[in-house]
């Protein structure tokens, strides 16, 4: 379980905060994209954007993602890893099929993680593992998504809280 000033950071958004329609503009402009969440995912295709990677777990603020949009995520050909991750946590098995998808990225393979569990937590793994100049995007709840660009610095960032999650566990 995360401690609450981890908790109080991860609520901070980790990059640039924009509307869905401002995020699908800005995300026109990069040459690799990932996802992580189905709203995300769904609003990033919905815009004709179709990312490198998507992050899924068939839930939304608690709640099953209805059929629709699953159906919209979740069935186009891609290479598919099915992992187990807890709430609240990174599990190996996430990490792994996260860094297997970015391989992919390199090759031009399009991949879906669907996570049994939940993925809220996937975003460090993949700005770890995110070519530099990716744009990895994920929902923030009430107020739209969040773009974060992998440079160095994100990615020192991102250790540091993989770490301090790794640690909670």
């Amino acid at each position: 379980m995360l401690n609450d000033k981890l908790k109080a950071e991860l609520q901070i958004p980790f990059g640039d905060l924009c509307s869905h329609a401002d995020c699908a503009e800005k995300l026109r402009a990069f040459k690799k994209i990932v996802t992580v969440g189905d709203i995300t995912t769904y609003n990033v295709v919905r815009a004709g954007i179709v990312p490198d990677v998507c992050i899924i777990d068939g839930i939304t603020m608690r709640a099953t993602v209805p059929d629709e949009i699953y159906h919209a995520i979740s069935t186009e050909p891609r290479t598919v890893y099915e992992v187990d991750n807890p709430p609240g946590s990174i599990s190996q098995q996430l990490q792994n099929a996260v860094s297997g998808s970015m391989k992919n990225i390199g090759r031009s393979l399009r991949t879906r993680i669907v996570v049994n569990g939940e993925e809220d937590l996937a975003v460090i793994p993949a700005v770890i593992e995110a070519p530099l100049g990716t744009a990895v995007v994920y929902g923030q709840p009430s107020e739209g998504m969040v773009i974060i660009v992998t440079t160095r610095e994100k990615k020192e960032k991102a250790k540091r809280l993989l770490r301090e999650i790794l640690r909670q566990d």
